[in-house]
């Protein structure tokens, strides 16, 4: 995937749809105390089976803050800011988390899923966030394939298939940017799936 980024900026952030800071404060132990935080959407993921090709599928996704933090750290990488995901969405359509999960599946890779199963939740960026998210996962096949995927709102997602053999190899591969629920997904697919 060829990306450009040109006059990039730095911005004040007044308002969002999808984060809130704020200040909390409080008394511990007697003592006042002060935390910033930021509200963020609970989500879901899915850890994605295809079984025709004994593989996962992955989104590789371009993700502005990490092709940020890796130009100011002087991170050289061939793929600067692409990162590779479950597919995932944050809940915030008023629907289940079930429905969520189906939807995102079908807008980013294409494939109709209708039997989820879950995995677990978790808390994540427990430092400043604490949102949770809800893990699952799905076998999916050809016969299930109704388009090519690749997003909404202009998201840039290219579909990855990772074979089943090199989930343990690609958990631990340094160069790769991945997220804990990743690594979580892929230890629950090595001993709970394919053990």
């Amino acid at each position: 995937m060829d990306t450009t980024i040109k006059n990039f900026k730095i911005s004040e952030l007044k308002s969002s749809n999808f984060v809130k800071p704020f200040r909390l404060n409080f008394e511990m132990d007697g003592v006042a105390r002060a935390w910033d935080c930021v509200k963020v959407h609970d989500s879901v993921s899915i850890l994605l089976y295809h079984t025709q090709r004994d593989a996962l599928l992955l989104v590789k996704q371009f993700r502005p803050s990490v092709w940020f933090y890796q130009e100011e750290n002087l991170i050289n990488s061939p793929e600067k800011g692409y990162t590779y995901e479950l597919c995932a969405g944050i809940l915030d359509k008023g629907i289940s988390e079930e429905q969520t999960a189906i939807e995102e599946v079908l807008e980013e890779t294409g494939y109709a899923v209708k039997d989820l199963k879950f995995i677990t939740s978790y808390y994540s960026a427990l430092g400043f966030a604490a949102n949770r998210q809800i893990l699952y996962f799905a076998c999916i096949d050809e016969s299930m394939k109704l388009g090519s995927g690749g997003g909404v709102d202009g998201e840039k997602i290219e579909l990855f298939y990772l074979p089943a053999a090199k989930v343990r190899e690609f958990m631990f591969d340094e160069k790769i940017v991945r997220a804990p629920g990743l690594i979580l997904a892929f230890q629950w697919f090595l001993s709970e799936f394919k053990a």
